[in-house]
């Protein structure tokens, strides 16, 4: 009777485990990034119902005070979810490499546009928050 495993079963063994590790990496760690900019959509997502708030509760401010605001009360409880030496909200600027999961809130004549940048630094969402009091004398 035999006992225990040969050392070529062992090295079998080791070889099959070491292929499955090498398939399920990539799928991991693209899982991460995945995670990451779903927490800058969710990060958005605050960003749209705090600036929805301002407009009901003082519709009398102008864009830049409620952007001012709202970044400022956000950055308070939040941090960025790929770049913890960004902010993660701003009240100026564009998605570039340099601002990786950062939400930035900038205004026009009648709405705040709200855009999220990705793990790459690309927009990965937008929302416009329209104006009630614009949208609704229109």
């Amino acid at each position: 009777m035999r006992k225990g495993f040969t050392l070529l079963e062992l090295l079998i063994v080791v070889v099959i485990l070491g292929v499955l590790a090498l398939i399920a990496a990539p799928t991991l760690l693209n899982a991460a990034d995945k995670a990451k900019d779903a927490a800058v959509q969710g990060n958005v997502s605050a960003a749209a119902t705090s600036v929805t708030s301002q407009f009901a509760l003082d519709s009398s401010q102008t864009y830049s005070t409620m952007i001012t605001n709202v970044v400022s009360d956000l950055n308070n409880s939040n941090t960025n979810p790929i770049d913890d030496s960004v902010d993660a909200f701003a009240s100026s600027g564009t998605c570039s490499s340099s601002v990786k999961g950062q939400v930035i809130l900038t205004s026009d004549s009648d709405s705040i546009t709200i855009s999220g940048c990705g793990i790459d630094g690309t927009e990965v969402i937008k929302k416009v928050i329209q104006d009630p009091s614009v949208a609704s004398s229109t």
